[in-house]
């Protein structure tokens, strides 16, 4: 593949994907989103919190206790204050700044309406197949988990094209022929990764990944690929530097986001503790809520008088010894969660919205329930219903895709020593990416969270169905 087709798309063609994609998430946001307060999700008063202190001009710290906060990334309360300061702080309270949050959801929808457009460019910089790129892009513009992700007060409204550019300049510094040396490319790949990790604290791992995909998966000399890698984990890190040093500067500690130490208690310390005592789940939660309590309370004692606070890391000291002395149990739950985010129906987010508990997160979901009440369970007016099931049927046609291809070009090329190189180079660049996305889900899954792997689960799957059509026409 030459150079000027890994990025290329008509001016006709990206007015039509974008003004597609524009208006039906505005008709979404119009007529269901907006008038019914649907866009507070379970996170969303976590960002308006961090988002006053900095309209108010403390920083990432609480309007009442002063204390820093650890837990989320500065990126999105940042973006929602500087429209809490356009529009004015009213009070305190959520629901009082509706017509700042609302413009800021409006202006993730116009960025949002992007993403088709990526989606095209990234489709025909990895497979170099246009028809290909076209049902690509147009999966985009009616994508069900995209269209309502943009219209709600959370990270991946805004986030998620950052992390698609980010995949576009991997994948096409990794299938491009163009020997030269391409720096541009390497620096957007990774200050696109970086400012989605501003966003959401996921970034880390892949960037990894992504200096081991760039150095393994090309064939150019060994000091011109560590070379590549070198440069875009070197770009990375020094862009995320700054919020490494705030948090040491605070704790004494040395990290990004202490988000697995929590992580770990909330989600999986309980069901190892139900699982193991036998107890209510909700009872297992509340006591090591109550045990990660005392211990944050016992590292304040400790730090008084250094000027140091508590970072959320010390809720490890809760959840580690579970994890350690039951990693069976706790493998167990995670595979589980990592199956629930890969096969949950984006549209199952339309439930909460029926049973008015959108704003929060039940501690526990089962799969084949969240299923069911897509598809017959819970009562919804026909479209909801409608749009349910077709993409039940499309998520069946594109697991079949997937199985079916990777049969087609891995597992029989390479039994039979018979094999294309870029088929193969396909899968064995894309499958890594989606599987660091979605094994990261395993404390509590649920199908927003593969969103950023969305595409090349996508690209995979539509390899092996477009093989289909041009062997039957």
């Amino acid at each position: 593949m030459h150079k000027n087709e890994t990025f290329s798309i008509s001016f006709k063609t990206s007015i039509l994907l974008f003004s597609s994609s524009f208006i039906i998430r505005a008709l979404v946001m119009m007529f269901l989103i907006g008038p019914n307060g649907y866009y507070k999700q379970a996170d969303s008063m976590d960002y308006h919190n961090c988002a006053l202190g900095m309209a108010l001009g403390s920083g990432m710290h609480r309007i009442d206790s002063k204390e820093p906060i650890f837990w989320r990334t500065p990126g999105y309360p940042l973006y929602l204050a500087k429209f809490y300061n356009w529009y004015g702080i009213q009070n305190f309270s959520f629901d009082s700044n509706k017509a700042a949050q609302q413009a800021s959801i409006w202006f993730q929808i116009l960025v949002g309406s992007f993403i088709p457009l990526i989606f095209f460019l990234l489709a025909q910089a990895i497979t170099a197949n246009t028809p290909l790129a076209w049902i690509m892009a147009w999966i985009g513009v009616l994508h069900p988990g995209l269209i309502l992700t943009s219209t709600y007060l959370l990270t991946e409204g805004l986030a998620l094209i950052f992390f698609y550019l980010f995949l576009l300049y991997l994948y096409g510094l990794i299938f491009t022929t163009d020997k030269k040396f391409p720096l541009l490319h390497i620096v957007l790949a990774a200050i696109n990764l970086s400012i989605y990790t501003w966003m959401r604290p996921m970034g880390e791992f892949v960037a990894i990944l992504a200096a081991v995909l760039l150095f393994f998966s090309t064939n150019e000399t060994w000091q011109t690929r560590l070379k590549k890698a070198l440069l875009f984990v070197a770009i990375f890190f020094t862009t995320l530097f700054p919020w490494y040093l705030r948090n040491y500067q605070l704790t004494n500690e040395w990290f990004f986001c202490p988000t697995i130490g929590t992580y770990l208690n909330v989600f999986c310390a309980p069901k190892i503790v139900r699982r193991a005592t036998g107890k209510d789940l909700v009872q297992c939660h509340k006591e090591l809520q109550y045990q990660a309590t005392k211990a944050v309370m016992h590292k304040k004692n400790e730090l008084k008088g250094t000027g140091l606070h508590v970072s959320n890391n010390v809720c490890k000291q809760v959840a580690y010894p579970l994890v350690q002395q039951y990693p069976v149990y706790f493998i167990f739950d995670w595979i589980a969660e990592v199956i629930k985010t890969t096969l949950d129906l984006y549209t199952y987010q339309l439930i909460p919205m029926i049973t008015n508990c959108y704003y929060y997160d039940p501690i526990k979901e089962y799969l084949p329930e969240k299923i069911a009440a897509c598809l017959y369970a819970q009562k919804m007016p026909l479209i909801m219903r409608v749009t349910c099931w077709v993409e039940f049927i499309t998520a069946l046609l594109i697991w079949i895709g997937l199985f079916a291809g990777l049969w087609l070009f891995v597992i029989q090329p390479l039994a039979k020593k018979q094999f294309k190189i870029r088929p193969l180079k396909i899968w064995l660049t894309l499958v890594p990416m989606i599987g660091i996305i979605v094994g990261m889900t395993g404390g509590f899954g649920y199908a927003r969270l593969r969103l950023p792997a969305e595409p090349l689960i996508l690209i995979l799957s539509l390899l092996f169905w477009i093989r289909i059509l041009r062997k039957k026409q």
